[in-house]
């Protein structure tokens, strides 16, 4: 034991040495430097030489401060303070002294350190003391942290305060170091407009948020600074959750400062104010994707501020989300189903909802509609009445019951891209909620409104134009038979395949079909529909939003509320059931001030619904889009192809499906599966099978070799290039084709799909084409109407002349029997 203490004891002594020698080192460094003397030279006198400075400022700039330095002068560089390890080795020092003292060695180093007055005392004496001393030595370091901490938050909180400019500040923790990163005050003149808390503001900065769009003008004074209640309307795109998410952190920041206030001026703390732990907003939106979304959103603009968002969607485990809930955030994102399920399983946060303070529905026209979200109804009447207590639902027992001081007054925000209502909608509002039935459903805004609770005072905040479609979206239609539309969705795909696309269906089948197809074409797609599973749309969504000319093919689960940046493209592969979904499809694109075009594929059977679709947003005339028909050949000979492949594999697969399952049910039962099939049955099965399988390798080679070639015009001569001339962009497109020759001859056995090059034509975005397009005669809606009417017209006659026909036949027959007889 000796030993080793000796041994100690001489690396700490060498480790000394090391350092002094360092400073010394450092010191005469320093003592090189020009430093310029701010005192007078010393004449010999035993006078004071401070003496002469005494009431005066003449002190003031003579010494050259460390920011004057430059180190590439001086071949100086100054250390960093690293403070994690600084704090290591204080800890390290009170353990070894610890170590020290129960080990009981007397002549360690840590004896010579201690106070002399300890020095006449006994040997228990000074052992005891010797123990005190650390965790007095901890506590004062403690406290030395705690003030160093307080007086660097004072300054940070001063130079906020004092500064002209906004300026986003940065205490470094161990040092006294404020970054500053100056923000040009005239670009975010209109927000600092609007008066919101500074750590809002220095996310707005950190996002880069030029300037509220015109539905955050209008609802965040009236919302944050008013504490109205708000029913707000406007276009896709529009930034609506920033809308309600801003006035939701505003006044519990707010709150905040009010109870940091009043601890520090009265030595109180008041709940009341601003409760801790528990729920103060919840908004409610009818899709998990568009949940998540929010939450993301209102967790960047959150950042820094402590406030918590979680959300609360299906297709996540129940266990997982009950998990998040105990960390008791303020904010909830969530779908009304989950929410439900949560709800009367009796999780207390949720159900605790005397404290709520906002009660939020995003995309409402959605969740109003018959026979959608039932739960959410029983949502609505869980929240408590704050006009008076007798009038309370009975729904509410289930929420915690408190004093009526206690509960925070609530707002409601319902927000749509579409709104409807009444001219006595305020009047309604004033009779009170518990005048609306509660056997009736949800199925208006009104209706809503009113159970929700809101106040006659609302803000109807309506920004929706006549069209109600986005000001910056080019829409166009393509006509074309019902069999036809996968050839015209390939051609617009794979000759303007710039930019993001999203394709839309009605229905899975014919989701399921179209990307069956695209997929035999070699195109990279992604799907996206409400039989997949959470984990699987989220993937999809993700490298979706990864791929610059990304395709996503997706039902109308997919048109609300989704912001993926970059959607170029719309298209309508089915048409929607309603005008409002279709003014949410459209919204995908052209959204936050950028344009984008949209696409609609009509069949004859399809003119007369997207007629009456046109209607509600006050279009008569769209554009046709511009399809040049001499590649259509060659695009319907692929697609005759893969239709043939997706037939066989289709039928495979089936009976594959089949056979397993009749397995599968077989096992369960523990059932052995006799084949009864003579011998000439199995060789017809087996030469059959051999049969469709070379039929399909067949059509695959030929439609990879069809797919190996660019897509070709039906006037495009390959024995004769310069017969019609060669144009330079036909020019570089050889080029191109030879460069990719090259390159399949050096990777070769690489598995890499190229990009399709369209013979004769650039490979342009569909808005692009869509404005550099000849002015095509427009599809005029009315003459479309007038058309089928007249067909319909048309098919009665034909009818009734049939009718009348067989009538006459009829008695002529029955004139004749009675004269034979």
């Amino acid at each position: 034991m000796a030993s080793e203490s000796s041994q100690k004891n001489k690396a700490r002594r060498k480790l000394k040495k090391r350092v002094r020698i360092d400073v010394g080192k450092n010191l005469e460094r320093l003592d090189s430097l020009p430093w310029n003397s701010a005192l007078p030279e010393n004449d010999g006198s035993n006078h004071d030489p401070y003496s002469v400075f005494i009431g005066s400022n003449e002190l003031e700039g003579g010494f050259l401060t460390l920011e004057e330095i430059d180190e590439s002068e001086y071949g100086l560089e100054i250390p960093k303070i690293d403070v994690e390890n600084e704090n290591k080795k204080v800890k390290g020092k009170v353990k070894s002294k610890k170590r020290k003292v129960s080990e009981g060695d007397e002549n360690n180093s840590s004896s010579g350190e201690a106070d002399g007055k300890t020095e006449g005392k006994d040997g228990g004496k000074e052992l005891e003391d010797e123990k005190k001393k650390p965790k007095q030595n901890k506590e004062k370091k403690k406290r030395m942290k705690k003030k160093n901490k307080r007086e660097k938050n004072e300054e940070a909180n001063k130079l906020k305060e004092n500064a002209e400019l906004p300026e986003s500040v940065s205490v470094i923790d161990g040092l006294d170091g404020v970054e500053e990163n100056p923000v040009d005050d005239a670009e975010y003149y209109e927000w600092n407009e609007l008066r919101l808390h500074p750590l809002i503001m220095k996310s707005i900065y950190r996002l880069k948020f030029k300037e509220p769009t015109p539905i955050q003008k209008a609802c965040i004074p009236a919302a944050a600074h008013q504490g109205k209640d708000v029913i707000g309307a406007a276009e896709t795109g529009s930034g609506k959750t920033l809308a309600f998410g801003l006035p939701i952190l505003q006044r519990l920041l707010e709150e905040r400062e009010k109870v940091e206030r009043l601890l520090t001026e009265k030595g109180e703390v008041n709940e009341r104010i601003a409760p801790k732990s528990v729920l103060r907003a919840l908004i409610i939106t009818p899709t998990r994707e568009l949940a998540l979304q929010v939450t993301d959103h209102l967790k960047e603009v959150a950042k820094g501020t402590n406030v918590r968002v979680v959300p609360i969607v299906g297709g996540i485990s129940t266990e997982k989300q009950e998990r998040l809930l105990k960390a008791r955030p303020e904010i909830v994102v969530g779908t009304p189903g989950r929410l439900w399920e949560l709800m009367s399983g009796g999780e207390i946060h949720l159900v605790e909802l005397h404290s709520l303070s906002f009660f939020v529905l995003d995309e409402a026209d959605r969740m109003i509609e018959s026979g959608h979200f039932r739960e959410l109804q029983s949502i609505v009447d869980m929240l408590p009445i704050h006009r008076s207590t007798e009038s309370q639902p009975q729904n509410t027992q289930n929420c915690m019951t408190v004093s009526s001081l206690q509960r925070k007054k609530r707002q409601t925000f319902v927000f749509s891209a579409t709104l409807a209502l009444s001219a006595d909608f305020r009047k309604k509002l004033k009779r009170g909620s518990m005048n609306s039935k509660k056997n009736d459903g949800l199925n208006s805004f009104e209706t809503l409104s009113e159970r929700a609770g809101m106040r006659p005072n609302t803000a109807i905040i309506d920004l929706t134009n006549a069209s109600i479609l986005v000001n910056k979206l080019e829409e166009s239609v393509i006509e074309c038979r019902e069999e036809d539309k996968d050839a015209y969705l390939y051609y617009v795909l794979s000759a303007h395949g710039q930019g993001r696309t999203i394709v839309f269906c009605t229905s899975i089948a014919a989701l399921r079909h179209i990307s069956a197809i695209l997929r035999i074409l070699n195109i990279n797609i992604w799907t996206l529909h409400s039989e997949m599973q959470q984990r699987a749309r989220l993937k999809a969504i993700d490298r979706f939003r990864a791929n610059e000319h990304g395709i996503l093919i997706a039902t109308d689960a997919a048109a609300r509320g989704l912001d993926i940046p970059g959607v170029r493209t719309v298209v309508h592969y089915q048409l929607p059931l309603s005008a409002e979904v279709y003014v949410h499809r459209c919204g995908r694109t052209a959204r936050a001030f950028s344009d984008g075009c949209s696409i609609a594929l009509i069949s004859p059977n399809d003119a007369s619904k997207f007629a009456a679709l046109s209607k509600s947003f006050a279009k008569e005339s769209f554009q046709r889009f511009p399809i040049e028909l001499s590649y259509m050949p060659e695009v319907i000979k692929r697609l005759s192809l893969a239709h043939q492949i997706d037939k066989i594999t289709r039928k495979n697969s089936q009976e594959k499906a089949e056979k397993s399952w009749l397995e599968r049910n077989a096992e369960s039962v523990d059932l052995v599966l006799d084949d009864d099939d003579s011998e000439e049955e199995r060789v017809k099965k087996h030469r059959l099978k051999k049969a469709t399988s070379s039929q399909l390798n067949k059509l695959q080679q030929e439609l990879n070799t069809l797919l190996s070639r660019p897509l070709q015009p039906k006037t495009f001569s390959k024995r004769y290039l310069a017969g019609a001339g060669v144009s330079p962009l036909l020019q570089h497109q050889f080029e191109e084709l030879a460069k990719q020759k090259l390159g399949e001859v050096s990777s070769f056995g690489e598995n890499k799909r190229r990009k399709l090059l369209v013979i004769g034509q650039d490979c342009v975005e569909p808005l692009q084409a869509l404005r550099g397009a000849n002015k095509e005669p427009c599809l005029d809606l009315k003459e479309i109407a007038e058309k089928r009417k007249n067909m319909d017209d048309l098919r009665r006659k034909r009818k009734e002349m049939k009718k009348r026909l067989h009538e006459q036949r009829r008695k002529q027959r029955k004139k004749m029997k009675a004269g034979n007889q």
